[in-house]
This record gives structure tokens, C-alpha cells and sequence, in this order.
């Protein structure tokens, strides 16, 4: 069930999607903690910028949380890549707990999905 969890990566060389995940999230909480304070003020709805860098580590550390969450559930990822040709505008129906874990992470990577060390396996 779980393709990419054990010690052995059966997709070659190359991070897990849960580690690429939290390697990029600590590279944004480095960013954040190295910025300056925000000096702008808040919003019109009075919400803090979403460049803050507070609100950006807050923000690191849910995903973080996310990520960590997902990945005890042993994540499923043989359903990411595997739709059918030209439904690639509709989502993945997950199954189970697995499955959703592996289009939770997946999903979370998408943001990423220009950095070098992001396969396009793991797209949802």
C-alpha cells in the first residue's frame, strides 16, 4: 500500500514527497525569520498582510503539522498521477484514510511544483 514509505524509495533517487514537503517549509520559515517586521498595516478587514512574517511562520508550522499528520497515516501514494487521460481538471477521489493522506501532501506540494527536486508524480 505504501509505494514511497520504507526504507527503500522505489522511484529512483530523490526526496519523499513528505520530506521534499518539509524541507520547503523550513526553507519558507527561514525566509520569514530573516525578514524584516512587516511595516504595512493590517488589511481593510483588519487581518494581518499575508507577507507578515509572523502570520507566515504561523502558517510553516500548520503545514508542518499537516505534513507530519498525513504521513502517520502511512500515505497511499500509487493514487497520485493515476487519472485517466483528460481528466486532469477533476479531483482525486481518495478511498481511504491512505489516500487522502497522499492528496492531502500532494496538494500541499503544488505550490512547489517549480523547484527542482518536485516530481511530477506526485501532482494530484
Amino acid at each position: 500500500m505504501d509505494v514511497e514509505w520504507g526504507p527503500e524509495n522505489t522511484w529512483g533517487s530523490g526526496p519523499r514527497l513528505d520530506e521534499f514537503l518539509l524541507a520547503r517549509i523550513a526553507e519558507d520559515e527561514r525566509l520569514a525569520a530573516a525578514a524584516p517586521a512587516y511595516p504595512g498595516s493590517p488589511q481593510p478587514d483588519g487581518h494581518p498582510s499575508p507577507f507578515d512574517p509572523v502570520r507566515v511562520r504561523a502558517e510553516c508550522a500548520a503545514k508542518r503539522h499537516i505534513v507530519l499528520s498525513c504521513r502517520e497515516l502511512r500515505p497511499d501514494t500509487r493514487i497520485l498521477g493515476a487519472r485517466t487521460k483528460g481528466m486532469g481538471d477533476f479531483p482525486v477521489a481518495p478511498h481511504d484514510q491512505h489516500q487522502l493522506a497522499a492528496v492531502t501532501l500532494a496538494l500541499l506540494a503544488l505550490p512547489y511544483a517549480d523547484h527542482r527536486d518536485y516530481r511530477p508524480e506526485w501532482r494530484p
